[in-house]
Parts: C-alpha cells; sequence; structure tokens
C-alpha cells in the first residue's frame, strides 16, 4: 500500500507502562496538525511492544526492545526498500510543534520519487583501541568528555535505537535535501548576488511586494481549507504559521517582510527556497497550486 500510494511508513512501538508513551498518545498523535501530516504523507502503525502484529517489526528493526529508556519508539520506513531511514527512540518525547517540525523537515528532506536522490547516510567510524597513557592531559580531559557525550552522558541509562537519518547530516551541518544533483548545485539568486544594506530592494518583484501588510493566522484548522507551513531562517530554529490554502504566495512574503519572525531582518531582501525552487517568480498563485501545502521553506536573506 505503501508503494501503491507513495507513502512512508510511520510505526509506533510502545510500552504502556511508561509514562512518555501515555503523553505520545495525548500529546502528539491526537494534534490536528500532526494528524492532517501524518493522514497526507504516511500510512500510520502503532503495536504495543508485546503484540503478536508487531513482532516482524521488532524482531528486525527494534534493537533497543528490552531497553526501558528505548520508549515510545518511533520510525520512518521506506515501503519500497523495507529501510529505516528515521528514529525517535526514548525520551524525552519533542514538543508537538517540533515534532510536527520534525516531520516536516524529513518530509523536505526525503522523497519516494524515483526520480529524486535521498540524502545518504554515512557509516559511523569504527571505534579504535585508544592509549590513554600516550595521551598529553588535555587530551585526556577531551577524549573523557567525547565519551561522556557518546554514552548519553549518564551512565545508568539503557540503550536506545540510533536515528539513521542523524548520519545524513553531518556533512554540510545537516543542509542535506531530497533533491537532484542540479538543484542541489545551482546557485539561488540570493546566493549569486549581494547588496549593501544602504541601498533599496535589488529586485522588482520583490521591491512590489508591501511590507506594510501584517497577517493573521486564520482560525480554521480544516487541511482542506488551510495549512501550515514551517520556515526555517538564518537561526536555524523552524517558524510555523498558519495560511489559507487560497491565500497567494504574495501573501507569505507579505507577512516577512512586514513583520520577520527574526530580529534584525525586517525588510531584508530574501528569497523563498523550497525543493530547489525560488517561489519569488510565484507570487500570485495560490499556496496549494504551487505546492506549498504543508511545505518548509527555507527563508534564504541575501545579506
Amino acid at each position: 500500500m505503501g508503494k501503491e500510494d507513495e507513502k512512508w511508513l510511520i510505526v509506533n512501538i510502545q510500552d504502556a507502562a511508561i509514562f512518555d508513551c501515555q503523553l505520545l498518545n495525548r500529546d502528539i498523535w491526537k494534534h490536528e496538525d500532526i494528524k492532517a501530516t501524518v493522514r497526507e504523507n504516511f500510512i500510520f502503525m502503532q503495536y504495543a511492544k508485546d503484540d503478536p502484529r508487531g513482532q516482524q517489526y521488532i524482531n528486525y528493526y527494534f534493537h533497543a526492545r528490552d531497553s526501558s529508556d528505548a520508549y515510545p519508539h518511533i520510525a520512518i520506513v521506506d515501503p519500497r526498500t523495507g529501510e529505516q531511514v528515521k528514529v525517535w527512540s526514548g525520551p524525552p518525547i519533542p514538543k508537538p510543534v517540533e515534532f510536527h517540525a520534525q516531520l516536516h523537515e524529513f518530509l523536505d528532506r526525503y522523497s519516494l520519487n524515483v526520480n529524486v536522490k535521498n540524502p545518504v547516510a554515512k557509516r559511523k567510524p569504527e571505534n579504535k583501541k585508544v592509549d590513554v597513557n600516550r595521551m598529553t592531559e588535555e587530551e585526556q580531559l577531551e577524549w573523557a568528555l567525547q565519551s561522556s557525550m557518546d554514552n548519553g552522558g549518564n551512565g545508568n541509562e539503557g540503550p536506545k535505537d540510533n536515528d539513521p537519518d542523524a548520519l545524513t547530516k553531518d556533512v554540510g551541518k545537516g543542509k542535506a535535501r531530497a533533491s537532484s544533483p542540479a538543484v542541489e548545485t545551482a546557485p539561488t539568486p540570493a546566493a549569486a548576488t549581494t547588496k549593501d544594506e544602504s541601498t533599496s530592494d535589488t529586485n522588482p518583484l520583490f521591491a512590489s511586494i508591501s511590507s506594510h501588510t501584517p497577517h493573521t493566522e486564520p482560525t480554521i484548522t480544516d487541511p482542506k481549507v488551510t495549512t501550515r507551513i514551517q520556515f526555517r531562517g538564518p537561526t536555524g530554529r523552524p517558524v510555523v504559521r498558519r495560511f489559507n490554502l487560497s491565500d497567494p504566495v504574495r501573501r507569505v512574503y507579505e507577512w516577512i517582510k512586514s513583520d520577520a519572525p527574526w530580529d534584525g531582518k525586517q525588510g531584508v531582501e530574501f528569497d523563498l527556497v523550497f525543493m530547489g525552487k525560488n517561489f519569488i517568480e510565484h507570487l500570485d498563485q495560490t499556496i496549494e497550486a504551487a505546492g506549498l501545502k504543508g511545505a518548509s521553506l527555507m527563508v534564504e536573506f541575501s545579506e
């Protein structure tokens, strides 16, 4: 079904005796925006750890199943290859807004389109035997600190399953996205040019966008009418905001230009990029027609 419908598999294994599993059901799976994202992009499966229906998955994928610190377990599996591509393992569970943003970050970086190249995980380097006696005092302190971090900083913690997606973020600090090589190497207008902060907007299309049109989020949460869009700016921390699907793309630009959620960026020229596409030339398209429903946009300021 996942292959036919081009939907990822998202699997949740729970232990009813662990409180974080109850929090997950209350705060994450009942959250309206998360439910809408999962329905649109995933096939959802949830099993108790002793449910016979989940044993095949547990035996193949959930290696830390005997550790209470590995619950709740959430994973995304590629329906075409059976590869486990992302894992959330153990407490603390993320906040609903953070988890929603992480789902959209995943959907931005990975694709089930056969013509799209997904991020490739780098193998972890094998642990080499360390001769502490040959280290300087400074090297010993650094080695001890690194060992503590690698072990979670707590020798009493049980094992957790590693996130394979984390291994794709070693290079470029997590900027790898699902895209074709041509898209990854093509420079955006913001990257290709710079402008003096004292000058006016260099792009006439950007100059035509109002900087005095504040935006109020719609109160309707029906995914058929509205959508939440995630924005990643210079701080790296995602900002999520709701828009009407019938709103023009220009409305998104107006919101950022009028009231940028990043300090010191009000009025500064920027590009909105999603899957390598710059939307400055699609201002009059609706958000739905432009393919921005539930999207995760990069906000790239020209400075």
